[in-house]
């Protein structure tokens, strides 16, 4: 088998960082290539597809968003560019701000060639799924795009405890799953191809809850919200192994792709939780986890934009 293809890893680069802290942002993650190339070497990577979710309460409007996620973009398609080989990148659109987003979303494909794009589940109290962004979801329809839905703050801002990390990101991905759902929104765009960090945040876990409420009060029937279910993608980003076994049991695992949330999650925890999930995965899992799901789902993901010799990774000027 061939490398892992990590379908959910963070690069914040100096341009990145310091773009972040210009915005006032809560805090900057750290990160450098030489230890991205120490994070693949310990865990058997090959291919990290690199998005930078950009919360909008870091605006002060649509033209900084706008400037903010182009520029972020930017940075990200420069390191992919550098070492094509090893990265492909998931676009940043300035949500909630949609003519600005589908002006991104074009620059993002047509310029930069991006693999997809990354939202965040809600912003100014809307979630994924809400008419206003009607406009955006056909684009991404027309381009069958694939879209990692990656969690921040819950509506309401950030509480004083618990933190918000530990479970406001997890209800915060379920809440845009289960309104994709509740407004059929994969019929009506059923050429997007969504990706649920972390396992699907609770959905899986809730499943039967949702499936059985949904019909009796929301309109959406059993049958078809399992159809709905397994049409989602799902990464492992810290989820093995405590949430794996309702994951696997809800969908099987032709629909789970390998996440790390490097940088967001330490080296030491990227490793512990890989470990985790190859001893809970069989031999014919694993490869589909690993490596061959995403084959599927990316149309460049295991053929590199440049071809050559492999060798060590370089030293870089973005580290």
């Amino acid at each position: 088998m061939d490398g892992r293809i990590d379908v959910h890893q963070h690069a914040i680069t100096p341009a990145i960082a310091r773009l972040l802290r210009e915005a006032n942002a809560p805090f900057v993650l750290p990160w450098s290539l030489t230890e991205t190339w120490d994070v693949f070497e310990a865990n058997g990577i090959a291919r990290g597809m690199l998005s930078n979710p950009i919360p909008g309460g870091f605006f002060t409007g649509a033209a900084q968003a706008a400037d903010l996620v182009s520029t972020a973009d930017e940075s990200i398609a420069a390191l992919r560019d550098e070492h094509p080989d090893e990265f492909g990148f998931l676009a940043a659109l300035p949500m909630p701000y949609v003519d600005e987003s589908l002006a991104q979303l074009d620059y993002a494909y047509d310029v930069l060639g991006a693999d997809g794009v990354v939202l965040i589940p809600q912003s100014g109290g809307d979630y994924l799924g809400c008419e206003r962004y009607l406009p955006l979801f056909e684009e991404l329809n027309r381009r069958s795009a694939v879209v990692l839905v990656h969690p921040m703050m819950l509506p309401g801002g950030q509480v004083t405890a618990p933190p918000v990390v530990l479970a406001d990101f997890l209800l915060d991905t379920t809440r845009a799953a289960v309104n994709l759902m509740l407004t059929r929104t994969l019929d009506r765009f059923p050429r997007i191809r969504w990706i649920l960090a972390h396992a699907g945040g609770f959905l899986p876990y809730a499943a039967s809850r949702v499936r059985l409420l949904g019909a009796r009060f929301f309109g959406v029937d059993a049958a078809t919200f399992d159809d709905y279910l397994g049409r989602f993608w799902y990464d492992t980003a810290l989820s093995a192994p405590s949430a794996l076994p309702s994951l696997v049991a809800g969908v099987g695992v032709t629909q789970v792709l390998f996440g790390t949330d490097w940088s967001a999650a330490p080296a030491g925890v990227v490793s512990s939780c890989t470990q985790a999930l190859d001893a809970e995965l069989t031999d014919e899992a694993r490869e589909l986890v690993n490596r061959g799901n995403a084959l599927r789902l990316f149309d460049r993901a295991g053929a590199p934009v440049v071809t050559g010799a492999p060798g060590p990774h370089p030293a870089s000027s973005t580290s």
